[in-house]
């Protein structure tokens, strides 16, 4: 029984869970993944270190099987990322074998959705967050089955995997064990539990949003090797000259915008100086040209704190009038970008990827700032940005109505990266019912419509230049307006109920 289960069970939810990307059932292995997991829980006599042991091994393949492609970023940040989250994960899984051991075989199923969804939670706000793997993004890849994300978010979409996995195996357990009315009632619970979203899908789908007007914009995909060209200073003129020739031979009165990807230009400006620059005023001179245009390009720039220099990740914005506005990216990639907690880990500052010189860990800002275009408010979002859900409602809660996600995916060369990235920027267009016009180095770029179809795309691994009209909407959802209410839910639930547990196990210990 200790090595089934140890490698048996653990090993099949494994690949399931691995097979949740794929093209030909998209995301369908998840609704049954966690079940050999869920038996090992609640249908066998297994100490808390063996769950933890066994739900570690499920995980780890989970995360080598679909986001194998991060070693490009550097082994050691590769393998921190599955270990740590695959760690966490079994944390999880085990605490509620925890509460099955104090309570019953129930209460560790409602233990095991809440202390998932919990640290699914947790993920969009600490050093590590690393919320990429939360179950409701591979949702992503069927948009039509979850229109009702507008509601929920995608916690939503982790807890509806969640619950049908448990009736699952209680429908299989109680027909095993002839307890037909088990059976029967469990069978009615999951079959409303699938139906009930799959339904309300289908009519969201139908619903036809107000559009107010449109807008014309000009994406700019330069197809630039981070590896080999992108911080080669011998190059940065060259590049920034294609870029700008690429984008004048597609400009005409009728656009509005002119969107360039994350980081397109190679330059490193002082905050408070950018006006001074010869690129920027090359952008400005455009708006001059064109005067309907206004442009976002991303870059890197700095300011000086003492003797201290920070870096930001920046999208610029120049609006149609020549003035300069900035957006400094806020949600950074763990290790890569910035130093985890580097409040207290300092030595560590400059120990992060090497970004044409710089390796320093990058800032943040506390502030999300719109881009106006006479009366168009644009969220820009840049690159990891576009994972966290609650952070592009934010946005819609300061009056955007439309959607700019800049990018450079190039990292990570031909691999199932550029699809998986995609996926976040559908399910936000689906959650804040916005439309989204997404730029990327070298893909995918396109648009985005408010229900998460990718209308129009460039294909990866190409130079081109887009022109797409995006609509805009001034809908807000119950999502934009009450945020992660099912994960604030969870966390509250996760402790009242680990505090119980605790409580209760010590009662009985004590003579």
């Amino acid at each position: 029984m200790i090595k089934k289960s140890l490698y048996i069970y653990p090993v099949v939810s494994g690949i399931l869970l691995a097979l949740a990307w794929n093209s030909f059932l998209p995301a369908f292995s998840l609704f049954f993944a966690f079940i050999p997991l869920l038996y090992l829980i609640n249908y066998t006599d297994s100490s808390n270190r063996r769950v933890f042991n066994s739900s570690f091994i499920a995980y780890f393949i989970f995360h080598l099987a679909t986001v194998w492609w991060i070693y490009k970023s550097g082994i050691a940040g590769f393998l921190a990322v599955i270990i740590i989250n695959s760690f966490l994960m079994a944390a999880a899984t085990s605490l509620a074998n925890y509460v099955k051991q104090v309570y019953a075989k129930f209460a560790a199923y409602w233990a095991f959705a809440v202390f998932w969804i919990s640290f699914e939670y947790i993920h969009y706000s600490w050093d590590l967050q690393w919320p990429f793997m939360n179950l409701g993004n591979w949702m992503g890849q069927i948009p039509e089955y979850i229109q009702w994300y507008e509601y929920t978010g995608i916690l939503g979409g982790s807890l509806w995997i969640l619950l049908i996995n448990i009736f699952l195996l209680e429908v299989y357990q109680a027909w095993k064990e002839k307890r037909i009315k088990n059976a029967v009632v469990n069978s009615m619970i999951l079959f409303f539990i699938l139906i009930f979203p799959l339904r309300a899908s289908f009519n969201l789908q139908k619903v036809n949003l107000k559009k107010h007007n449109t807008v014309t914009a000009v994406i700019v995909q330069p197809n630039i090797d981070p590896y080999t060209e992108k911080y080669d200073t011998a190059l940065y003129k060259t590049q920034i000259s294609n870029q700008l020739k690429m984008a004048e031979q597609a400009l005409d009165s009728s656009v509005h915008l002119l969107i360039f990807p994350e980081t397109s230009f190679p330059l490193y400006l002082d905050k408070s100086r950018l006006e001074e620059n010869e690129v920027i005023r090359k952008l400005q001179n455009l708006c001059v040209k064109y005067p309907a245009l206004s442009v976002i390009a991303g870059l890197y720039t700095y300011k000086l704190d003492g003797a201290d220099t920070l870096y930001y990740n920046t999208a610029v914005f120049i609006n149609n009038q020549g003035k300069i506005g900035t957006h400094d990216k806020s949600k950074l990639v763990p290790a890569v970008e910035r130093t985890p907690f580097i409040r207290f880990l300092k030595i560590f500052k400059n120990s992060n990827v090497d970004f044409g010189g710089i390796n320093a860990s990058l800032n943040i800002s506390d502030k999300q700032t719109l881009f106006e275009h006479r009366d168009i408010k644009i969220a820009p979002l840049i690159c990891y940005e576009s994972v966290f859900g609650a952070y592009s409602a934010g946005f819609v809660e300061k009056g955007t109505n439309l959607t700019v996600v800049i990018t450079n995916d190039a990292w990570w060369g031909n691999t199932p990266a550029y699809r998986q990235i995609l996926m976040h920027s559908q399910l936000r267009a689906i959650e804040t019912r916005r439309q989204i016009i997404r730029v990327a180095n070298t893909g995918i770029s396109g648009l985005i419509d408010e229900k998460g179809n990718l209308l129009e795309q460039l294909p990866v691994n190409t130079k081109a230049v887009l022109k797409v009209n995006a609509e805009i909407i001034e809908k807000e959802t119950f999502y934009t307006e009450h945020g992660d209410i099912i994960g604030r839910l969870s966390a509250f639930t996760a402790v009242i109920l680990l505090l119980a547990s605790y409580v209760k196990r010590k009662k009985e210990i004590l003579p």
